[in-house]
């Protein structure tokens, strides 16, 4: 499987901060989780654990067993509500985009989040990846102060059971990459679960 990395860096005036950084889809994301249910685990009463692989509608959710590290473990429940094409001319109008990036496509991805228990899991990034047909993997771009196309991009300091988040990542995919799913792959690549634009 190819392998790729790419990554930018793009300012404003105000300290907006823009990373992009692309991986094949068999590289570990960062915290380490598991799809299957660790030794120990009692699964919360209502709650289906997606079967590893499957692809989804958007809006359908998904449930999963998210565990970080080799530490705290918790069920989440993750639906893709809307995939949107942006515009890379005016929407990062004010950012300062190299080559590369003015051929970008945007793409805002908004999605909820709900924490089934038993642990906490605030300021943990849910890896959700772009896939593309190219069977590459992107992780999210990571924004430093508020944009305004797609807000919320990460989990609150606190999100403890029971807690809900809507969330909205920025993936800018390099020219000539394409949209295939939405990933949320928190352990083995064959284990991901998609969602379908």
């Amino acid at each position: 499987m190819k392998a790729s990395k790419w990554s930018a860096a793009m300012g404003l005036a105000t300290s907006l901060l823009l990373v992009l950084a692309a991986c094949s889809s068999g590289d570990d994301a960062k915290p380490k989780a598991r799809t299957d249910v660790p030794k120990g685990f009692a699964v919360p009463a209502g709650v289906t654990i997606a079967k590893s692989g499957s692809t989804h509608r958007l809006g359908t959710a998904a449930s999963v067993v998210y565990r970080v590290g080799g530490g705290a473990a918790s069920a989440i429940t993750v639906a893709v509500n809307e995939v949107t094409k942006g515009d890379i001319k005016k929407d990062f109008a004010f950012f300062s985009l190299d080559d590369k990036l003015k051929k970008a496509t945007p793409y805002y991805v908004r999605l909820n989040v709900v924490n089934e228990g038993p642990s906490g899991l605030g300021g943990v990034a849910i890896p959700i990846l772009a896939h593309t047909k190219s069977n590459t993997v992107f992780p999210p771009n990571e924004l430093v102060g508020t944009f305004k196309p797609c807000p919320e991009p990460a989990l609150p300091e606190s999100f403890l059971k029971g807690s809900k988040a809507d969330l909205c990542l920025v993936f800018l995919l390099p020219r000539r990459e394409k949209l295939r799913t939405i990933d949320l792959q928190v352990g083995r690549e064959a284990d991901a679960i998609h969602w379908k634009p």
